[in-house]
């Protein structure tokens, strides 16, 4: 496994966790170590200080019973056997300064060596109790505390002596002094210097003690070091915990900020069909506001048939996406509308997500396509028409010209020949037509004032607007830079939807050019107070060859459509049958 791999998903590497693992139980070991050896010297204290007070009280006991000096031999070994006797005492004895015992418990052992001269004196032994550990064979270690025997005095040093070599002698010899009042040391009169007093201790209940200790010790070591352990695993758990609760919340505000923003509607809802969640295109496209819309039934915020179509899709197992016409409102639009049911692994269902996308626009540019594709059709099928058209047509004008130079001026044979000819003129206008709206159109664009271009435009139906009573009124805003555009292009197109306009108003009327600005457009708008355009005919007006009146050619408006595409620009209008019409130019302008 890599040392870099985190711990349970926090941020703290696996050796760093091992790390502090073993730096825990290094301290929790040297605790422990310094906890067991200050248990051992409490119990070397007590011991000793326990053996010290036996001594203390033994040598009290002995200044007591040797007052006298009859029977003081028998009196020192009573009390050396009744001390014996208490409890975690194993052995007394006192030995002269060569090792020799000269009293025990165990009187056998009197006249024994108990350590050698060498021993001794490497243990240096004085009037203050010092203690050490003897090795008892097979048996348990003795905790001996010893010391100079400081209270019997010279007499005391004599007896010492006496008693061990009357231990020493045989019974009979000791019968003989006991009844004459002797004893073999007094016959030596040899005496005992500074003998030594030894105390063992049995070590067994404090070993048993210290050995409950340290198993105590170990498992409150081992308590620490779990408890230490998990707490420190708890902290990484924390740390870990708050970063993934934060993670979350980022990601949770990240998820929100992007649907939030996304361009198009979402709608999402609980398992009681209760909208959960509204981004703000969705609101726009529904016409409500976000903020009422949640926590509100489903039904009250989608149109009906999203809502069919949402039954429709709780059997399937992946989205359903069906177009469809939404009316929410006052607003109505077609729309491609996703629903996807949203399942647990379980299989039970935790709400819908419902996606609406508006197609206005994709339809618009797909109507555009067509539009553009026909009217490409229809040129190239002009061009064609237009060539093999021309060429005869003029032949046949050249012969009405020549056959009514033959007639008088007021014969119907010369009028016949002026109407062939005014014919073939008035086709050949139809023909040119139909060239210019086959070519592409070449737009070169240059600033122009767009008053001069809109006084231009004016000038040139004037005449025809004052003989059917019509005012014409120029709206050129105050401001208004100069544009770049093509005006020649654009006087044309202009000159066309004017020309439309007066014919639309025969009993009089007013024909207003307007001109504006916005931040990104220029907008031209001609308007007249004609008797508008039929609701029917309001698809294809800007169609070729489509026409209403009689002497028209159908190509005015298209030509102006192709003119203003040029530009970049797009036309629209619109109207209303009997109140006229309002034919807009947007062409687009750098800022």
């Amino acid at each position: 496994m890599s040392l870099n791999r985190r711990l349970l998903g926090s941020s703290a590497p696996v050796w760093m966790v091992l790390g502090m693992a073993v730096i825990m139980t290094l301290v929790v070991g040297a605790l422990a170590v310094f906890n067991y050896n200050r248990e051992v010297r409490d119990m070397e204290k007590v011991l000793g200080e326990k053996g010290e007070a036996l001594i203390r009280s033994f040598e009290a006991g002995a200044r007591a019973g040797m007052m006298g000096s009859y029977g003081a031999q028998d009196r020192l070994q009573a009390l050396i056997d009744a001390t014996a006797e208490l409890p975690d005492i194993r052995f007394i004895l006192l030995t002269d300064r060569e090792g020799r015992v000269i009293a025990h418990n165990d009187e056998a052992k009197i006249g024994s060596t108990y350590l050698g001269s060498d021993q001794i004196r490497a243990m240096s032994p004085g009037q203050q109790a010092r203690w050490m550990i003897m090795e008892d064979g097979d048996q348990a270690d003795s905790f001996v505390v010893y010391k100079e025997f400081v209270s019997l005095g010279t007499g005391g040093s004599r007896m010492m002596h006496q008693m061990m070599g009357h231990h020493m002698m045989g019974a009979q010899e000791r019968a003989e002094n006991t009844r004459w009042g002797m004893n073999g040391a007094e016959t030596a009169g040899k005496t005992v210097d500074r003998p030594l007093i030894f105390i063992g201790l049995d070590t067994e209940p404090f070993i048993e003690a210290r050995q409950t200790d340290v198993r105590v010790m170990i498992m409150t070591s081992g308590v620490l070091l779990l408890v230490g352990l998990g707490c420190m695993i708890s902290l990484f758990w924390v740390q870990a915990y708050r970063r993934s609760r934060q993670q979350l919340k980022d990601s949770q505000i990240f998820a929100s900020e992007i649907v939030a923003h996304l361009p198009i509607g979402l709608v999402v809802t609980g398992p009681d069909d209760i909208v959960t969640h509204i981004n703000g295109d969705a609101a726009s496209l529904l016409g409500v506001e976000a903020e009422i819309a949640l926590h509100q039934n489903v039904n009250d915020v989608l149109p009906a048939a999203i809502v069919e179509l949402a039954s429709e899709s709780s059997g399937m197992k992946g989205p359903i996406t069906k177009e469809l016409q939404v009316s929410s409102g006052d607003k109505c639009f077609p729309g491609n509308i996703g629903v996807a049911q949203v399942v647990s692994d379980e299989g039970l269902s935790l709400g819908a997500i419902f996606i609406l996308s508006d197609l206005t626009e994709i339809h618009r540019l797909q109507a555009e396509m067509k539009q553009r594709e026909k009217m490409a059709a229809i040129g190239n099928l002009a061009a064609g028409i237009a060539h093999e058209v021309r060429n005869p047509l003029s032949s046949i004008k050249g012969y009405a010209t020549y056959f009514a130079g033959l007639f008088d001026e007021d014969s119907d044979n010369r009028k016949a020949a002026m109407v062939m000819i005014a014919e073939t003129e008035r086709l050949n206008r139809v023909i040119s037509e139909l060239l210019d709206f086959s070519r592409p159109s070449e737009i070169s664009p240059k600033e122009v004032d767009m008053a001069f271009v809109m006084d231009t435009v004016s000038r040139l139906f004037q005449q025809d607007a004052t003989d059917l009573g019509i005012e014409v009124v120029i709206d050129v805003q105050s401001d208004l830079p100069p544009v770049k555009l093509d005006a020649d292009r654009m006087i044309q197109a202009l000159l066309n939807m004017g020309i439309n306009a007066i014919q639309a108003m025969d009993a009089g009327g007013r024909l207003t050019l307007r001109v504006l600005k916005s931040d990104t457009d220029l907008i031209i708008q001609v308007e007249d107070t004609g008797h508008g355009i039929a609701e029917e005919n309001m698809a294809t007006v800007f169609d070729p060859y489509f026409t209403t009146k009689s002497q028209g050619t159908g190509l005015g408006l298209a030509v102006v459509r192709k003119i203003v595409e040029g530009h970049g620009g797009y036309v629209d209008f619109a109207s209303s049958v009997g109140n006229g019409t309002t034919f807009t130019i947007s062409l687009p302008q750098s800022t």
